[in-house]
């Protein structure tokens, strides 16, 4: 092997892959605290139940009306670094830089009309490495008072890597200048019959999880 390609070989191998570099460890915190400034003066958020996130791998599940609600769980949080998220691969489709950006910040694609095992993989792998992963099961922005049938890979991931899922609910149909609450509901672990559970347990599963969530928004709410 040359000189040259050696050290093609090495940078290769010394550069970290998106969500784990330089931005995400030392812009993050600034853009979040920039993030929460702004958006604590454009809504009124409350949060709760956040002291409920255990440690290592997990699978956060919210319910999704805007584009913010990332962000809203994020700050809820109050971690170090970002959880990372899985998003709908029309986003990175756009704009090369748009996409570089998101993936800078634990963003990944995922095609939600198709099995995709590149996503799977790399969902299963962020929470081998103890780390948290942030799915909205419908899939898409739903408006408040509208409901669309959602998608099944949260759970069939939680089975897959034995790790807990969090119900997580956003205030939906929100308002300029209007209070909203970001609620965390308790750990749990879905009960699937077996190891490998067929698409009728799974979507009846997804169902029970998007349950809690609801459920999660007509608790009164309080501060944490």
């Amino acid at each position: 092997m040359s000189a040259v390609t050696e050290q093609k070989t090495e940078g290769a191998r010394s550069k970290p892959e998106p969500g784990r570099g330089i931005a995400v460890k030392v812009f993050y915190p600034i853009i979040r605290f920039v993030l929460l400034v702004f958006m604590r003066f454009y809504h009124w958020p409350t949060f709760r139940g956040f002291d409920r996130l255990p440690e290592g791998a997990c699978i956060l599940c919210g319910n999704h009306s805007g584009f913010a609600d990332p962000l809203w769980v994020d700050m809820g949080l109050k971690t170090r670094v970002p959880p990372w998220t899985m998003a709908k691969n029309v986003l990175f489709e756009k704009n090369r830089f748009f996409a570089k950006f998101l993936m800078a910040f634990r963003a990944f694609p995922v095609n939600r009309d198709a099995v995709d095992i590149a996503s799977v993989k790399k969902s299963l792998s962020v929470l081998r490495k103890d780390e948290k992963l942030l799915i909205f099961p419908e899939g898409t922005r739903v408006k408040h008072g509208k409901v669309v049938t959602p998608k099944n890979g949260a759970i069939l991931l939680a089975q897959r890597a034995d790790v807990p899922v969090i119900p997580v609910f956003i205030t939906p149909d929100r308002k300029p200048f209007q209070p909203i609450k970001v609620i965390m509901g308790e750990p749990y672990r879905p009960a699937c019959s077996c190891r490998r559970p067929d698409s009728d347990e799974l979507d009846r599963l997804t169902a029970e999880l998007m349950d809690k969530i609801r459920a999660l928004g007509n608790q009164q709410t309080s501060k944490r």
